[in-house]
């Protein structure tokens, strides 16, 4: 892995512009989810709100522990370098786990986004069972998401004596730090014994490749149901009204994009770290631009929504301009029109 001093210090100045940046604009999206979209995007305005909370948490923990990812050989690990603040052993260690676990948290909050999305659209008469408080049962495979990504992080693959001796000299050559005194997670997939063979450590294996699978469940979600409402939209697109119409089309493109991006500059260099630990190889900078895609992740999400949701693209324009215009009062469920009478059922 090609790391330098310097490029770290870039490394630590995106994590700054990083984070003021999301904590402005995931601000500003909240401001717009609780202000604009009680009548354009309905129930689903709370799922919008969780996962920009869940983003800017995620930008938090950034911060604070100013994650670095590195590979070696067999090896790949997440550790703190956060030199502005003195951090414990034991919280560093904590964060750090925490940045791997949120990565994977938010990817799952996505697939809850678009199965609420394939419910509201596809399977209309589910909805009954999401109204009210019951709607954060969405949220249920997350959760377990997070529990077994924690767990698998913290206890499947810790930070043991092998490990810190194994990374002592390239920490120090690398990124100038004690290799004993820095915190830090991340699966050893192999090591050589006396006589050079190899020696496979089951346990940090199956907890990394379960971490993959689960993710790869979470986007295989998102594929089957956005595959189903791109089919529902363009089915139903006689019977529904031309606003509703537009706003579904809006969250679909807004979904579509908060996935493909994400999946494009942090998830898929992440899955060639696990695949590439089994074969001992390396890519050069492939750590230092993973850290730097999530860096800037959280950045990205509230401006695809502000960009795709017409009402919110509405309101910033009209704060910036100091100009003012009617909202729009679409609901987000869709509304079918009856052949038979000339009023419109919503769902």
């Amino acid at each position: 892995m090609v790391c330098t001093v310097n490029l770290i210090r870039y490394l630590h100045s995106i994590h700054y512009i990083g984070f003021a940046s999301a904590q402005l604009m995931n601000s500003i999206l909240v401001f717009l989810i609780v202000t604009r979209s009680k009548n354009s995007l309905g129930s689903y305005r709370h799922s919008m709100l969780i996962f920009t909370l869940a983003s800017m948490a995620y930008s938090w923990v950034e911060i604070i522990g100013q994650p670095v990812a590195h590979m070696k050989g067999s090896m790949f690990v997440v550790f703190t370098h956060n030199l502005s603040i003195n951090l414990s052993y034991s919280l560093g260690e904590f964060l750090v786990c925490l940045h791997c676990v949120l990565t994977g948290f938010v990817a799952s909050l996505l697939s809850c986004q678009f199965f609420y999305r394939y419910v509201a659209l596809c399977k209309t008469h589910l909805l009954v069972y999401l109204q009210g408080k019951k709607l954060f049962l969405i949220f249920t495979p997350s959760v377990i998401v997070f529990i077994i990504w924690f767990i698998m992080f913290y206890f499947g693959m810790p930070n043991i004596l092998e490990k810190q001796e194994y990374l002592k000299k390239e920490f120090k050559i690398c990124f100038n730090v004690d290799s004993s005194k820095t915190p830090f997670v991340g699966p050893m997939y192999w090591s050589r014994g006396e006589n050079g063979e190899i020696n496979w450590k089951i346990t940090e294996v199956i907890a990394s490749q379960l971490c993959s699978f689960l993710s790869i469940i979470s986007f295989l979600a998102i594929l089957y149901c956005a595959i189903s409402i791109y089919s529902t939209i363009n089915s139903l697109r006689h019977n529904l009204s031309p606003k509703m119409l537009d706003v579904n089309r809006q969250i679909f493109k807004m979904l579509c994009m908060q996935t493909i991006i994400p999946m494009i500059t942090m998830y898929t260099p992440v899955a060639l770290f696990a695949i590439l630990l089994l074969f001992g190889q390396d890519i050069p900078y492939l750590g230092n631009l993973t850290s730097c895609s999530l860096a800037v992740y959280p950045v990205i999400e509230p401006i695809i929504a502000m960009t795709c949701i017409s009402a919110f693209r509405r309101a910033t324009i009209n704060a910036v301009t100091c100009s003012h215009s009617v909202s729009p009062t679409t609901a987000v469920l869709p509304v079918l029109v009856s052949k038979y009478r000339n009023t419109e059922k919503q769902l």
